[in-house]
């Protein structure tokens, strides 16, 4: 009696059949490019997306970049190319420009270099990691699968020791698989000096651009005032939340929103990618070790260091496909477990896919039409929490201004934790001080304020999230009060040397 994996690998081999007329196939493969394309131009960026473009297209100077993004915690590669598009092409174009050009060579070369079956390249190309976490959504990320990719083909060349080097420009974790890749070079005994030292001369640049200035605030800090054993535990929890959240990739689960463990499992699938990278790695100890070691680098990051989001989480996920990339382009046997696997991803690419669409991933252009539509683009705007403004700055040229300090922002800037948050005694003082200095005003912010006087905070309008689970609300302050006129100064300078 045949297994249930010689069921799964024989209704593989029927389906690879049908695949085998080059008609067929390139039918398939370009429906997939063409609906790749689709997605990214009708995707509605999130408010961090449009923060690395308004970095990248607002700084004046290369210094004053640099400095901005020391706050940022990344290096300047994915900024410098969305700095040269936007030389060209106009800011509304760029992100898809960007996410377009990095789509295209890596899911060009999934398709028509990797050394998968036909049906494993159409479920890799369509899965929730390429075609929607790493390739629709437009950041850094999107350039170093680009790369990664680029260096699995180039892997028996000169050149994939230029690309070795890129990776750490784009983002620290692509400088950590940088770093695996070199082990896995060096197990192999093809090293090459030359690229070697210049993948040390660019990760030693790449580390001195992310070195934090002394008023920097940690993200997660600002976001959730957590200390000593409370804050190693919820980053523990949180660590084994999202590595269950990435062998079965959708969203929320039963409750389909994006950034979100997937619900019911999330708790204790992470046995379920466990169980994956050793079955996947089992013909090859080495590249078990890497993707344990990586696993672990990243628990030991998210207690000591930083808690690393779902989506750079996901880089696990991209390391294995790299590992069995690698391990099948050295002749190794078709896996099960990674066939099963990617089959599930595709379904969980394309249901986000569909829903995003369907949706909307972002509601920030909702939220400018409502403050357009109320004649509101000329009043002073405050902000409370800030993260959220870049969705709504990044599509318009409105600003915010940050009560506390008395100065205005279109972007985040990470050097303030704002008291008004700890408690309504705090919030209630910052808005008489709102209300005292600037008069009249409107406030922008993804909670729900209750509990306040009418004269003072009135809501005005709530707008129902995207896919990406945001709700936002739009309040009056001080709705009774005279409005004045207010030209405060920017939170953040600029480098003139």
């Amino acid at each position: 009696m045949a297994t249930l994996s010689e069921h799964i690998d024989a209704g593989f081999g029927a389906v690879e059949r049908m695949l085998s007329p080059r008609i067929v196939w390139l039918a398939l493969a370009g429906g997939v490019l063409v609906f790749q394309v689709f997605l990214i131009w009708n995707h509605k960026p999130w408010a961090d997306e449009l923060q690395a473009l308004m970095i990248a297209l607002e700084a004046p100077n290369q210094a004053t970049l640099l400095a901005w993004l020391r706050y940022e915690g990344h290096p300047p590669l994915w900024y410098w190319l969305l700095r040269t598009i936007g030389s060209f092409a106009e800011p509304h174009i760029v992100l898809p420009l960007a996410a377009t050009l990095c789509a295209a060579i890596a899911q060009g070369a999934i398709l028509f270099t990797s050394p998968f079956s036909r049906l494993e390249r159409l479920l890799l190309a369509s899965s929730q990691y390429l075609l929607f976490e790493f390739l629709t959504i437009s950041r850094g990320t999107s350039l170093g699968v680009a790369v990664v990719v680029l260096a699995l083909v180039a892997w028996r060349s000169r050149w994939f020791w230029l690309l070795l080097a890129v990776l750490p420009l784009v983002d620290f974790l692509f400088g950590v698989i940088s770093g695996v890749f070199l082990l896995l070079k060096w197990r192999e005994r093809d090293l090459w000096w030359p690229g070697i030292l210049l993948w040390l001369i660019a990760s030693a640049f790449a580390a001195w651009t992310v070195i934090p200035p002394p008023d920097m605030v940690n993200a997660i800090d600002a976001m959730q005032p957590l200390h000593g054993i409370d804050l190693l535990l919820h980053n523990l929890r949180g660590w084994f939340l999202k590595l269950g959240s990435i062998p079965l990739p959708f969203p929320g689960g039963l409750m389909a929103e994006w950034k979100a463990p997937v619900v019911p499992i999330a708790s204790y699938a992470w046995i379920l990618l466990l169980a994956l990278c050793w079955y996947c790695t089992k013909q090859r100890p080495w590249h078990r070790l890497m993707i344990f070691g990586f696993l672990g680098f990243t628990l030991a990051f998210n207690l000591a260091v930083y808690s690393i989001g779902l989506r750079h989480m996901l880089l696990v996920a991209l390391l294995l496909i790299a590992l069995v990339w690698l391990a099948r382009a050295a002749g190794d046997k078709p896996g099960t477990a990674f066939r099963v696997w990617i089959f599930f991803a595709s379904l969980c690419g394309i249901a986000s896919s569909l829903i995003s669409t369907e949706r909307g991933f972002s509601n920030g252009d909702a939220v400018l039409t409502q403050i357009e539509a109320r004649g509101l683009s000329e009043r002073t705007w405050l902000a409370i929490p800030e993260w959220r403004v870049p969705a709504i700055s990044g599509r318009s040229s409105l600003s915010f201004v940050r009560p506390e300090e008395g100065c205005r922002f279109r972007f985040v800037r990470w050097d303030h934790k704002s008291l008004a948050l700890e408690n309504q005694s705090n919030f209630t003082a910052m808005l008489r001080h709102a209300v005292e200095n600037y008069g009249q005003s409107y406030m922008l912010s993804d909670r729900k304020f209750a509990g306040f006087d009418p004269d003072l905070l009135t809501e005005l309008v709530r707008i129902p999230p995207g896919y990406d689970g945001i709700t936002y609300y739009l309040y009056v302050v001080g709705p009774q009060a005279p409005e004045k006129q207010n030209d405060l100064p920017w939170c953040y300078a600029q480098v003139t040397n």
